[in-house]
């Protein structure tokens, strides 16, 4: 049984890698694949969005690449009077999502490229991304946010936006670190 039991998390295991990489070559390497937030990482930017909420608790946040909502569903749960909308140009993550944030009723996943979106709206932006767009995605939410508004990247640094500050997190033998980015206007 337990032979068996390892045979099918193997073979779920090589079909997820066989599905991020064919997604991945799908969107021609201009969508990041879907690696979902895990560890201190992930805690640092709950808090720092949780800390810019508590300032401003009117705030509109957006997690770019919503992956399966684990940065919005912890956030969701803290702050229910918070608007959170999730975008996710994968089918599975964002089905993924809409089924996790089912009884949220102040999260809204969108199966949209966000690149194509006006993200002017927002006052909190979440991000995790690979590299390859931090370019055009600084430039574009420097362009749109306004000021007052907050950009908080998980591991990978921006271009085309102003670094705020950068937070270093040691977590095992992993070091990572978390940005934060104000638009220019």
């Amino acid at each position: 049984m337990l032979l068996y039991f390892s045979f099918v998390i193997f073979a779920i295991a090589c079909l997820l890698n066989i599905w991020l990489i064919f997604y991945f070559i799908k969107s021609n390497g201009k969508n990041p694949p879907f690696i979902a937030s895990f560890g201190r990482p992930k805690q640092e930017v709950i808090t720092q969005a949780g800390l810019f909420i508590n300032q401003n608790p009117q705030a509109k946040a957006a997690d770019l690449g919503c992956g399966s909502g684990s940065l919005l569903i912890p956030l969701a749960r803290q702050f229910p009077d918070t608007e959170f909308v999730g975008y996710e140009w994968d089918i599975i993550p964002y089905m993924l999502a809409v089924y996790k944030t089912r009884n949220l009723p102040n999260v809204t996943i969108l199966y949209r490229d966000f690149f194509k979106e006006d993200l002017s709206k927002y006052d909190l932006v979440l991000c995790y991304f690979g590299t390859g767009i931090e370019e055009k995605i600084g430039s574009k939410l420097n362009k749109e946010l306004t000021k007052g508004s907050l950009v908080i990247s998980e591991v990978f640094k921006l271009a085309g936006i102003k670094l705020k500050s950068e937070i270093s997190i040691t977590w095992g033998f992993i070091k990572a670190k978390v940005y934060l980015y104000t638009p220019d206007k």
